[in-house]
């Protein structure tokens, strides 16, 4: 039977799916009116319960393998397919070839999926955001929903027009490509740590009122500032310190919203573990030992000669 402390997570994780379900439902029929707000909304509010269903299991201590699982599905059809199908449907407002249409719509949910899937494969369980190993799908569908939501915006209120469909066609590839590469994406946290923590719920708020203009420019921040990270660490060091396997295994630990947590057993670890012997002193034992036994040695030849001459004066 499950356990009512699981009960709140797994729904905000279902909630997220089905966010991700409107979103597709919602583009399909956007076609004809080539308004797709509500579809992107559909998609930021499941950002939202993405993030609320960490923190849930967080405070619950609510971890299981099936809220893995559940969780990285979920994210595979609100992050991965909705925004797929909300690139698809976006293009075929534009009347383009064919040929371009279907390859960049499924590459990016493809991208999306496989992201998922090295995530499920490699990260290390861990109840603590760590680093990630390419870029997190949240983020890849901010930066696609939100070109369109900034570009629709500017253009009814301002008579700006800063839609470019080859620009679009841009960033849904940029997105794909970084969501399955070995870059390391850090946390929010550590990316904007500049900003003063006094200041982050003013920000937030702000973030939230200019919803349309913010998210963009959020988004777009997020990688531009982990890529100079990346450049940088390249350029000074030489080294792919931030793209080793190890890393990924080790250091990359996404949050997990439901994963049973690791049992340490510190004394049972102890009994195993043996300290390495050095080198000095390693050679004392030997010398030691081979001391005694060459004593050893002089003491039975001693007594074996002993007993030879006492047979012999008996033989006689």
């Amino acid at each position: 039977m499950l356990e009512k402390k699981y009960l709140a997570p797994n729904a905000i994780t279902a909630t997220s799916l089905f966010l991700g379900f409107l979103s597709v439902t919602t583009s399909i029929k956007s076609i004809s009116t080539g308004d797709f707000n509500r579809s992107i909304f559909f998609i930021i509010a499941a950002m939202i319960c993405d993030g609320l269903d960490g923190k849930a299991a967080r405070k619950l201590d609510a971890f299981s393998e099936f809220g893995k699982e559940f969780d990285s599905f979920a994210d595979a059809i609100s992050f991965g397919i909705a925004p797929g199908i909300l690139i698809y449907c976006k293009l075929v407002t534009e009347a383009i070839n064919s040929a371009i249409l279907v390859p960049v719509s499924f590459l990016y949910a493809f991208c999306g999926v496989m992201r998922l899937v090295k995530f499920n494969v490699i990260t290390v369980a861990s109840a603590e955001k760590g680093d990630f190993s390419g870029m997190p799908i949240p983020n890849a569908a901010a930066m696609v929903c939100s070109y369109l939501l900034i570009s629709k915006s500017l253009h009814t209120r301002f008579g700006f027009s800063f839609y470019d469909r080859e620009f679009f066609i841009g960033i849904s590839l940029l997105a794909a490509i970084l969501m399955i590469s070995t870059i390391r994406f850090r946390t929010p946290d550590k990316t904007f740590y500049f900003i003063p923590k006094k200041l982050a719920p003013g920000l937030i708020l702000a973030a939230v009122a200019t919803a349309y203009y913010s998210i963009f420019l959020i988004s777009s921040a997020y990688v531009v500032i982990n890529l100079f990270y990346h450049i940088r660490n390249r350029v000074t060091t030489g080294d792919d310190e931030d793209d080793s396997p190890d890393e990924e295994v080790k250091g990359v630990t996404e949050y997990l919203p439901l994963y049973p947590k690791e049992e340490k057993h510190p004394k049972k670890a102890a009994a195993f573990e043996e300290e390495p012997e050095k080198p000095a002193e390693e050679k004392k034992k030997r010398t030691k030992r081979d001391s005694g036994i060459a004593e050893n040695a002089k003491e039975s030849g001693k007594k074996s000669g002993k007993k030879g001459k006492r047979s012999g004066k008996k033989e006689k």
